[in-house]
């Protein structure tokens, strides 16, 4: 978990806690609620973006792999229309 996920974990805790005393819960039982379901999203999608990132990474450097001004244009045309391809 990163530092955002402890922070709304945290808070969210918190405010399921302090709406158990008594105190205010009509207003810190909505609000843990509203920050638990923003760590799950948090943390389910972590996971998608981090594929993403990686994703976006090896696109940029197969784009500049090849690039014409590129001496290795035409030995690595082959590997990324095969990956192309086998992605589909």
């Amino acid at each position: 978990m990163n530092t955002t996920t402890k922070i709304l974990l945290t808070i969210s805790l918190a405010s399921f806690l302090t709406s158990l005393t008594g105190m205010l819960w009509g207003v810190f039982l909505p609000v843990g609620a509203i920050f638990l379901g923003l760590f799950m999203i948090f943390n389910l999608l972590g996971k998608e973006t981090a594929l993403f990132d990686a994703e976006q990474r090896l696109r940029i450097s197969l784009a500049e792999e090849n690039t014409p001004g590129s001496r290795r244009a035409g030995q690595t045309h082959g590997k990324a229309s095969l990956a192309a391809a086998s992605a589909h």
